[in-house]
């Protein structure tokens, strides 16, 4: 068997191959269309193989690949960042002015977030009560809302994707646990966990993380995250099980193809589930992975399409219904 990235596999619009996890099962055969949605689920595999190819095979799969020359391809790219900065004006507005939550206190939120993040390259024992209070401003600016909130880009903040995603998952999850009428109390721990979900991301090399094609052996230490998430929630912060579980389990999916454990179905807790839509989905519309979508609606048109097999139905319909999907806004981070 043979390694080969999802870069490789990017320039095909049919697979001329087979694909198999490392285990040996095949994840998609030759002749499936490499669907947006195929390729976001083989971007979480840890290791992707295809038979040996011979002399023969190599020349037919050359011919083919359609290959775009390296200048028109730069070109392109930087074209289509343009027209982002030109939309959205990310170089000068760092604040979504369509935000359900005021300017000022996205400013606050914002800073406090960073604030509870960079505290762990301190000594000393964390101290969870901030934790506490950007999840208690978030959901008294959220929850109000709720009934008039348009789209989910409402829900999202601009900036540093390092320090908005977490804010972002959180606004995201507090309405749809709402929607799911799950209970306040139930609600806190939702928005608190969601927060805290890629708290273990800050014991790995940051150089690895903003890699958006890691080598095999990079993805498997990106893969460690859910577990140090864990640790931290646990030991550091002294909080519940129950929100350390989500860290834990966010990047476990339905079918079992997730990690760190390859869980699935009802193994997998009501609240991760929850998160891990809304993970998704804030990873798709900020620009990250292989997967390029232009707008909101692209982002759950793929959700879709994964469907359960990742996610629990109630809780990917209800995420998509929550608030109209006809929506044209893309949040990018920088």
């Amino acid at each position: 068997m043979q390694v080969i990235s999802v870069d490789d596999l990017i320039n095909y619009k049919e697979l001329p191959f087979d694909i198999f996890n490392e285990k040996g099962k095949k994840l998609f055969g030759a002749g499936e269309t490499l669907t947006p949605g195929r390729i976001l689920q083989l971007k979480y595999m840890p290791v992707l193989y295809i038979k040996e190819k011979t002399e023969k095979d190599i020349e037919v799969l050359e011919e083919e690949i359609e290959f775009v020359d390296t200048e028109t391809k730069v070109q392109n790219e930087s074209e289509e960042i343009q027209k982002i900065y030109n939309a959205f004006d990310i170089k000068n507005q760092y604040e979504n002015e369509t935000s359900v939550i005021p300017i000022q206190i996205q400013k606050t939120i914002k800073s406090q977030y960073k604030d509870i993040l960079d505290s762990f390259n301190e000594e000393g024992i964390k101290d969870p009560s901030v934790c506490f209070d950007v999840r208690d401003r978030i959901m008294e600016e959220v929850l109000p809302e709720v009934d008039n909130i348009l789209y989910k880009s409402q829900l999202q903040l601009y900036g540093d994707y390092s320090y908005s995603h977490g804010i972002n998952v959180a606004m995201l999850s507090t309405v749809l646990a709402e929607k799911l009428k799950v209970g306040q109390n139930l609600i806190q721990e939702i928005t608190l966990a969601a927060m805290l979900h890629d708290i273990g991301k800050i014991r790995l090399p940051k150089q690895v993380l903003e890699k958006t094609a890691p080598s095999p052996s990079e993805a498997k230490l990106i893969q460690l995250h859910p577990r140090l998430g864990y640790k931290i929630i646990l030991d550091e912060l002294n909080l519940s099980e129950n929100i350390a579980k989500v860290a834990l389990q966010h990047h476990e999916r339905g079918d079992g193809s997730g990690y760190p454990y390859g869980i699935s179905g009802n193994k997998i807790d009501y609240e991760s589930h929850i998160v891990m839509v809304c993970n998704i989905y804030d990873d798709l519309t900020s620009g990250k992975g292989l997967v390029k979508v232009r707008n909101s609606k692209e982002a759950i048109k793929i959700l879709l399409e994964i469907g359960s097999k990742w996610f629990r139905t109630d809780v990917l319909y209800t995420f998509v219904h929550m608030t109209n999907y006809n929506d044209n806004s893309v949040i990018y981070n920088y």
